[in-house]
């Protein structure tokens, strides 16, 4: 917790109300606490601020972790909806994410809408692309260059594309070079989250398959947990993050190993 002097602390500490009140704030603020830092600065037992974190994790606010606790994922909404937020950022994003990308090789763009700015951005080379994306399809439908297959299987609206066991039959058949994943949420010790365990499972199969991972996330994404693991931080190859990423988590990242790309300044 290294920004907490920025919060009032509550008017009354003996309150949960209060103390949950405050908690949430500073994990909107930070992504994650620590119980022994809350205890300190509240004043209050250890036991206490346990017992405010297993509340706020039943509520969905957070996940318990040991000493502690992270922020959930925002990522929320339909496709739709959340491919009409933070477009410029995505856009940037995308221009470094695509820079990675050598002419002749295979490429999978997962679903998501970050996914679906780096289709928009893909250069004039030749490309294998596959895609379970259905919108991600649609953007590149035209461009000749590219050698396109769409994974068949059921589609499922809250992601954008297929998913499922048809799809993944699909993909075991596959030996990419490089992939785009999508993702829900990136934290050092959780790794990489998803929302859908269906879509969960889907995106192992890919990190199985693909020679190399890319994941291109918005700030809101850093620290956070979702429901259901995909793969640790260990298996990426390459992490494409915002310019402005707050620098405490960016050093986080930087400690874990995993290499990053940051994207133009906005």
């Amino acid at each position: 917790m290294n920004s907490d002097h920025t919060l009032l602390r509550p008017g009354n500490s003996s309150l949960p109300g209060e103390r949950q009140l405050y908690i949430r704030q500073l994990l909107l603020q930070d992504g994650r606490v620590l119980a022994t830092e809350l205890a300190q600065t509240l004043g209050v037992s250890e036991d206490s601020i346990r017992r405010d974190l297993r509340e706020l994790a039943a509520s969905g606010a957070c996940k318990r972790v040991y000493g502690g606790a992270i922020a959930m994922t925002p990522n929320t909404g339909s496709f739709s909806e959340r491919s009409q937020e933070n477009v410029a950022s995505k856009a940037r994003l995308a221009a470094a994410a695509v820079q990675l990308l050598q002419p002749a090789q295979f490429v999978f763009l997962d679903s998501g809408t970050t996914n679906l700015e780096i289709a928009r951005a893909l250069p004039d080379m030749p490309l294998t692309i596959a895609t379970n994306s259905i919108p991600i399809a649609a953007a590149l439908l035209g461009r000749q260059q590219f050698d396109v297959t769409l994974v068949g299987g059921r589609m499922d609206h809250r992601i954008g594309g297929t998913i499922g066991t048809a799809a993944a039959l699909e993909v075991q058949a596959m030996r990419p070079d490089i992939c785009f994943l999508g993702t829900c949420s990136v934290d050092i010790e959780l790794g990489i989250g998803t929302t859908i365990a269906e879509e969960a499972a889907f995106k192992r199969l890919l990190v199985r398959q693909c020679s190399q991972i890319v994941l291109a996330v918005t700030n809101q994404k850093l620290g956070t947990a979702s429901p259901f693991a995909v793969t640790p931080l260990a298996e990426v190859s390459r992490l494409v993050i915002e310019a402005d990423a707050e620098p405490h988590k960016v050093a986080q990242l930087q400690g874990s190993g995993v290499p990053l790309l940051f994207a133009a300044r906005g």
